[in-house]
């Protein structure tokens, strides 16, 4: 399995401040590209929506209203919120 690019944060490069601190910022998808979040929430109906993890485009199965700690540079859905 090969090494996952989260753009200019890699897994190790979080402190533990910033890793457990409550999230600050939230952006709403539009379709661009933005920073690598420390986490998603899908805000809309559960569904197979396309992430870009590491400059990979990958599928997965999110549940309304739950977060979870993906950092992600963009979403096919509008109904994503990247959090900071």
């Amino acid at each position: 399995m090969g090494v996952i690019d989260y753009g200019n944060k890699t897994m190790n490069s979080w402190s533990a401040q910033e890793s457990v601190a409550p999230y600050i910022k939230a952006v709403v998808s539009t379709g661009a590209e933005v920073s690598a979040s420390r986490a998603v929430i899908n805000v809309g109906t559960a569904a197979n929506i396309t992430l870009t993890i590491g400059g990979k485009d990958v599928v997965i199965f999110l549940n309304k209203g739950e977060i979870y700690p993906i950092s992600a540079t963009k979403s096919s859905s509008n109904n994503i919120i990247f959090l900071y």
